[in-house]
Formats: structure tokens, sequence, C-alpha cells
């Protein structure tokens, strides 16, 4: 492979960002394009790979590519970090660099293959996925220096090392010369071995829900985990990363490594939308993006096992769950995603199921002594145990599942269900307001042995709206008017019980 022509991507001569042309600046790479980022990317593990020796001292290492030495490798160290000039990336393995200075970003590659790297920010964004750095990128020498660490295991060449001659040889596939130089990098003394290094799952969190409401997302996972927030800038991001975390069966059914699932933030005014995934970079993560419009503060917390991020207001501080003395409500909606419930008369009970739940949350989030938290708020599933444990990390004081029926087409009507003494005044309270919202046939209020009214430990109740089999019972259910009757019915029966 040849050496590609040179362009230095410079900064101003009077400090980093002044007269620098904001157009992007570009290279277009040689028939080699489908090596290059794998190549560049090769080159900055090597780099790291190199001796450390203090505050921006320069190694004194060449780096040679197919027999070719590069020049001007001028390497720096920080904080023990290596640090390359992307100057030099640019100039020896021709691709498209482009620098955006409204955004103080650095963008290496296209399409598929992109690096993207935000001077003084701590995470870099490669194919899509976030990856955690040890120095953010910088500016020195009129030059942009960036971090190695985040390299990935996935390299197209082959790398030897010559510790005598402070040398690295970097080599294209099928070189011969591949097995006579030097020798294969060791694993340096920081820890910068960029190959993952996977945990078994059984020694792994599982990620079980996730959900946003009332301009709060939560996050369940089976066991205590490490988490770590990050701001994101270029566009606005709030970035949780949950270590030694992988997806329980029921939420990353699907999803493999380094594909992305999102959840629906229709309520919030200030968020596009919230992602979750596995990157590729590190597969004993997982990372949780929600998509800012603009820069937003927000509160990070914990309740057992769940996490909490609550983007902060115009009007009002944050609080964690149930602060201020709040009750605290979970809103279950029953089945979801590949669990449709109960089908007939061309509708699906887990539809019916959100929909009317979303409309009660709705409601009782108006109320300022309420605070609502939900299980799912969107076509995801939880195991019932998941659904117990959002309500049990919260330390709800009333917990609802709202369900529809399914029976013969004869069977028609309302029924409400508790377990414990203690919730039967829940249910008949509830029960009360809607069967007058739905006019359908009494079935009166049941003792009913369910998991999630029976393994929670505040007053709970499932609520049966009508039957989806029936045909009279289901034309209502999918009517729009009809299910915000019944929100707003069930919203009155929990704050009379809550007396709110």
């Amino acid at each position: 492979m040849s050496i590609v022509r040179i362009l230095a991507i410079r900064l101003g001569a009077s400090g980093y960002g002044r007269n620098f042309d904001e157009k992007s600046e570009e290279v277009r790479g040689g028939r080699m394009k489908k090596y290059v980022l794998s190549t560049v990317m090769a080159v900055l593990m090597l780099m790291f790979l190199l001796p450390h020796t203090g505050q921006a001292a320069s190694s004194g290492t060449t780096i040679t590519l197919d027999n070719q030495k590069l020049a001007n490798a001028d390497v720096l160290t920080v904080n023990q970090t290596t640090m390359v000039p992307i100057r030099v990336v640019s100039e020896q393995l021709g691709y498209s660099v482009k620098w955006n200075q409204a955004a103080g970003q650095v963008t290496i590659g296209s399409g598929a293959n992109t690096v993207v790297l935000t001077i003084n920010q701590r995470m870099a964004s490669v194919n899509g996925a976030l990856v955690s750095l040890t120095e953010p990128a910088m500016a020195s020498k009129q030059t942009t220096y960036v971090p190695l660490r985040f390299v990935s295991a996935q390299m197209g060449l082959q790398v030897k090392w010559d510790n005598a001659a402070k040398n690295v040889f970097l080599f294209t596939a099928g070189n011969p010369n591949a097995g006579q130089i030097g020798a294969t990098p060791s694993v340096p003394s920081d820890g910068g071995n960029l190959t993952p290094i996977v945990t078994p799952v059984g020694d792994k969190a599982q990620l079980q829900a996730i959900s946003f409401s009332d301009n709060r997302l939560m996050v369940t996972t089976d066991k205590l985990v490490t988490v770590k927030d990050s701001v994101l800038t270029g566009p606005n991001r709030i970035l949780l990363e949950l270590s030694n975390t992988g997806f329980g069966p029921a939420l990353g059914n699907g999803l493999a490594v380094g594909d992305v699932g999102t959840i629906s933030t229709d309520s919030a005014s200030n968020i596009s939308q919230v992602r979750y995934f596995v990157p590729k970079s590190n597969p004993n993560v997982v990372q949780v993006v929600i998509d800012l419009k603009s820069a937003n503060t927000y509160k990070l917390s914990k309740e057992g096992t769940s996490v909490f991020v609550s983007l902060d207001k115009v009007a009002a501080p944050n609080t964690n769950v149930g602060g201020n003395g709040k009750k605290v409500l979970v809103i279950d909606a029953g089945h979801g995603a590949h669990d449709p419930g109960a089908v007939g008369n061309g509708i699906r009970e887990k539809d019916i199921n959100l929909a009317i739940a979303l409309k009660v949350e709705a409601i009782m989030k108006k109320n300022p002594k309420v605070d609502v938290v939900m299980s799912r708020s969107d076509d995801t599933f939880l195991e019932l145990k998941e659904r117990v444990r959002v309500a049990k990390n919260v330390k709800a004081d009333v917990f609802i599942s709202i369900h529809n029926n399914s029976g013969s087409a004869a069977a028609s009507g309302t029924e409400t269900y508790y377990q414990r003494d203690s919730s039967k005044t829940l249910a008949t309270t509830l029960h009360k307001y809607i069967l007058a919202a739905t006019g359908f046939k009494d079935r009166k209020v049941q003792y009913g042995n369910f998991h999630v009214i029976r393994e929670t430990d505040m007053p709970a109740a499932l609520l049966e709206i009508g039957f989806v089999s029936n045909a009279g019972d289901a034309s209502q259910l999918k009517n729009d008017a009809f299910q915000q009757r019944v929100a707003e019915a069930i919203a009155k029966g929990l704050l009379e019980y809550m007396g709110v």
C-alpha cells in the first residue's frame, strides 16, 4: 500500500480554533479505502502501546507503514495517556477528515466507518457507538491531538514493536514482511489492551426494564450495578453506562451487540428519543443515551436496582421519586412487545392497556402531590417479577395493573381484582368509578391470586376493563374517547383512595 498524499489539520497561529476555515477540509484516499478506518485505528492503538514518560512528553518513537517511515509522528503523553496528532493520521492514511469549529469536533471517515471526537469531551463516537476516553481530545502545538484508549479491537493490520529501535511497524494484510520484524506488542502497564475482556454472562447484571414518563427515565436491572453518567454536546445528549451489564432475555430479545433499541418519548418536549445498546467496543456495558433537543440539566438517583434520570424543569427543582412528601403511584400496562395478551375483534390487549395507562399517567402527573412511575411507557415487555421489582424499588404507595379480558364471544363486563385484604379498599374504590365509565356489565370486585398484586408489598389492584373477545366491548375499547373516559375514572378512584 502506498503512502497517500498529505493534508495537515492545523489551527491558527493565534490559538486553537482561530483563523480556521469553518468549511470542512477533506482528504480523499485512494483505492485502499476499505482499509482506511481500521488502519487509522491500528496506528492509534500502537501509539497507545508505546512507553509513557510524563506530562506532554514526546516519546521519540517512529512509525513504519509497509516499510515506509511516517514523518512528523509527534506523540505526546498526558496524564499517562498517549496522545497522537490527528494531522499525522490524515497525512499518511488519506481519508475524509472534517473539522466543525462551532461544535469543536473532528470527524474521521464517513458513512458506517466514522470516528467523531469533540475537544474537551471524554466520549467519542465510533461507528455510532459511544466509547469512553481516558483523556479528552485536545489542542496543542496548533494541532488537534486525540487520546488512544478508545480504539477498538477490530484492526485491519498486523502490528509489530521493535523495542530496541523504538519503532512500530504496521503491515497491511498479506504483507510477507509482517512475520519478520519485531514482536507482537505487549499489554501496556496502564491497562490499554483494547481487546474487550468479556465477563461470563452469568456474572453480569441484566437490564430488565426501561421506560420514560413524567420527564424522567427509569432503568431497572436485576441486581445493583455501577452507573456512570456523562453530558455530551454536538448534539446534546445524556449518557448512562451500566457496567458489567447485558440485556435481559425479554428486553434484549433480537438485539445483537451494536444493535440499537429505542423507547418512545412523545410526552417530553426536550427529548427526541432514548436509545439503548451494547456497544461493539465494550460488550461488558449497556449504554443508554437520552438525545436532547437542547441542553438540559438533570439529576441522577437510585432506588434499589432502579436508576432514575430526572430532567430538571424550568419552574421547579428536581427531587427523588416520592420526594417532598409525594405519594408514589406505579402504573403497569399489562403485556407488551412479543406478548400481545388477549387478541380479538381486530385489537390486541397490550395496545389498549398501554393507551389507557398513558392517559392515566397524563392525568395523574398534573397533581403536584403525586409522583407517577410507569413500568413501561411503550411497546416493551417486562417479566412479572420485574414489574413487581419496579414498584418495590420506588417504594410505591399504590400499584395498579391495567388489563383487558378474554373469554367466549358472549362474555362481557368490567371486573377488578385484589389479593390481600389491605388492597380491597383500593380495588373497590377504583371499580366504582371504572364501572360507571364503561357502562359494561358489573363482574364485581374479586379476589385474584395474580403475581403482580400478590408479590407487591403495597396496596395493589389489577383492572380488567372489558373483553376484547366481545364485539361490543371491543368496539368501545379501541375508541379514543372511551379510553380517555376510563382513564379519568381510574384517576378519580386513585385520587380518592390516596387522599390527594
